[in-house]
């Protein structure tokens, strides 16, 4: 396993407006409870700890520190070797699992108590920040709208934004290239210049996709597109 641990800047406190539907919240205030990344994963990792400490769930302290594992935010400064014995000795998919469930437990308990769902609410939205392990367990304990990484929504609407546009940029260019197509000309269920356009648009695009992944490689393309869709959904799979 290989991977760049790079140091980053302390994000200053920002304005943030945290939203809980089910606890009726609804407030603008400083994210002042944690002052850095730190702060905020010692208190998700400590959430999490006395959550399976309740249910009887073994947590090692590898487990544990493996929260805090990042390939590119700040981290522990043995998280290297500390991944290395959780690799050598722990399965990946049950751990993600395991966690995931503590985190739905443990977030379901705290809505019963606003200072620490407020807690857990500033914690992921820090964190969301930057790419990390425990977001990949967090997208998995679904904990819905009220908690959930800052950025995923603006980041899914822009690109679909930017999608839809694009093509039904495209499609326009089709129907000014070929103003005069005949109606034979379309697919079947096709309707004016318009249809042939749309489908003209779509052989481009599946044409450009393929040519893409020759001129590229495939695995190029795959590990880029492997970030696109990791950057747009939230999501920093850790990689062995």
């Amino acid at each position: 396993m290989s991977f760049h641990q790079k140091k980053i800047e302390e994000r200053f406190p920002k304005s943030r407006e945290v939203v809980s539907r089910d606890l009726g919240v609804k407030s603008t205030r400083l994210m002042h409870r944690f002052s850095n990344d730190r702060e905020a994963l010692d208190f998700v990792a400590s959430q999490i700890a006395e959550q399976a400490q309740h249910d009887g769930v073994p947590l090692s302290e590898i487990e544990r520190k493996m929260l805090y594992f990042s390939e590119t935010a700040w981290t522990l400064p043995n998280i290297l070797e500390i991944s290395d014995e959780f690799d050598r000795d722990y399965d990946q998919h049950v751990y993600e699992k395991k966690i995931s469930q503590l985190i739905k437990k443990a977030v379901s308990n705290a809505r019963q108590q606003r200072e620490k769902f407020e807690g857990w609410t500033e914690a992921i939205q820090r964190l969301s920040n930057e790419d990390r392990f425990l977001l990949v367990m967090v997208k998995q304990a679904r904990l819905g709208r009220t908690i959930r990484p800052s950025g995923v929504s603006w980041r899914l609407w822009g690109t679909g934004l930017i999608g839809i546009t694009l093509f039904v940029s495209l499609v326009w260019i089709m129907a000014k290239i070929f103003p005069d197509s005949s109606r034979s000309a379309y697919p079947r269920g096709g309707s004016g210049t318009y249809g042939f356009a749309l489908w003209a648009a779509m052989i481009c695009i599946a044409v450009a996709y393929g040519l893409l992944r020759v001129f590229v490689g495939s695995q190029k393309f795959n590990d880029a597109e492997s970030r696109a869709l990791e950057w747009i959904f939230g999501m920093s799979r850790r990689r062995k």
